[in-house]
């Protein structure tokens, strides 16, 4: 990995970008043309090195999610500053940045993106690998806001981390160990994601069918403070049952693609809390937090403190890497190298 810059694309001319037309597998997915964007008032555009791929995009290509067609997926994005739109400070041509693309566009030569969620990479940054950064953007974050804002994670308690062996389950180990957290366990669907989530700091890694009695015996029967879910379906509904009292089930993700339902009255019922974490809806209700939370991801990947595992795939690999992502047979992330 290197962080040389991408070849700048001239204005006005067609670049490459990922696409799909209609709703579906990832076959859906295909490499096109389309003009370069320039930016609009408070955007800067970025001609990008590398993008991220997120189980968000498997998401939107699937039509779980509503998004105009034809959508072009993409969610972080990390190269060089091309041009600065309207009212853009602090930002010049050839600044090198990584950015959260959340209106999507990210996995393509040039990318316009709302100049709040770029962060240049310098100072203490100024070394991170760029696929560390495009790998970090989303799955950090994330995993940084679903202990901190959504769950509350307080020294010494118990963690669950559902996929954790996922790109924002083993950031999550390692976040919630560095804040603190007493026993961290992770639960994955095969043995061969236990062994690798091994190496991220988890206490123990179990198959879904012993969590129950592994958190028991970890806890002395009290319960898990804090499960962290981004995977849904029928387990879902079971996850009140692992719960301590006053416990927190944090939803941020849905790979099942099976809808679980609770009634109003369920937290009351059940003493536990139920909350939420969505990067998109925090960027539109907290930007500020956001962004707070995006600066010191990249900054706990520049320290060190989190490893980003990372593949790196040709922009034509996005099929691929969708396709191990939607199957649950990925490990860490994956990244296309959007100028190979």
């Amino acid at each position: 990995m290197t962080n040389t810059a991408p070849t700048p694309t001239t204005a006005g001319s067609p670049m490459r970008t990922v696409r799909f037309d209609a709703f579906g597998d990832p076959s859906v997915l295909t490499v096109a043309e389309a003009d370069a964007p320039e930016p609009g008032a408070g955007q800067i555009t970025v001609d990008v090195r590398y993008a991220g791929v997120n189980f968000a995009e498997v998401m939107f290509r699937r039509g779980q999610f509503p998004v105009d067609l034809p959508h072009f997926p993409g969610l972080e994005a990390v190269g060089t500053v091309r041009a600065v739109g309207e009212g853009v400070t602090g930002f010049e041509p050839g600044d090198r940045v990584a950015a959260l693309t959340l209106g999507g566009g990210g996995n393509a030569e040039v990318v316009a993106v709302g100049a709040e969620y770029a962060v240049r990479l310098d100072g203490e940054l100024a070394d991170l690998d760029g696929a560390l950064a495009a790998g970090a953007l989303c799955n950090v974050t994330t995993a940084l806001g679903v202990l901190t804002s959504a769950g509350h994670l307080a020294e010494g308690e118990t963690v669950v981390v559902l996929a954790a062996a996922g790109g924002v389950g083993t950031a999550a180990a390692q976040l919630a160990r560095s804040l603190g957290a007493g026993t961290v366990i992770g639960v994955t669907s095969s043995p061969a994601k236990a062994e690798y989530a091994r190496g991220f700091g988890y206490d123990s890694v179990v198959p879904y069918e012993e969590l129950e009695r592994e958190v028991a015996e970890r806890t002395g029967g009290a319960g898990a403070d804090l499960v962290l879910d981004s995977v849904g379906g029928a387990f879902r509904s079971s996850v009140t049952g692992l719960l301590a009292a006053f416990g927190r089930h944090v939803i941020f993700g849905n790979a099942a693609a099976e809808d679980v339902t609770f009634e109003g009255n369920h937290p009351w019922y059940t003493n536990s809390s139920l909350a939420g974490y969505n990067l998109g809806g925090v960027a539109g209700r907290a930007p500020r937090l956001l962004r707070a939370h995006l600066e010191q991801a990249l900054t706990e990947v520049a320290k060190g403190t989190v490893r980003v595992d990372v593949t790196v795939l040709p922009l034509a690999g996005a099929a691929r890497a969708h396709e191990l992502l939607e199957t649950r047979a990925s490990t860490g992330k994956y990244v296309l190298d959007v100028r190979s």
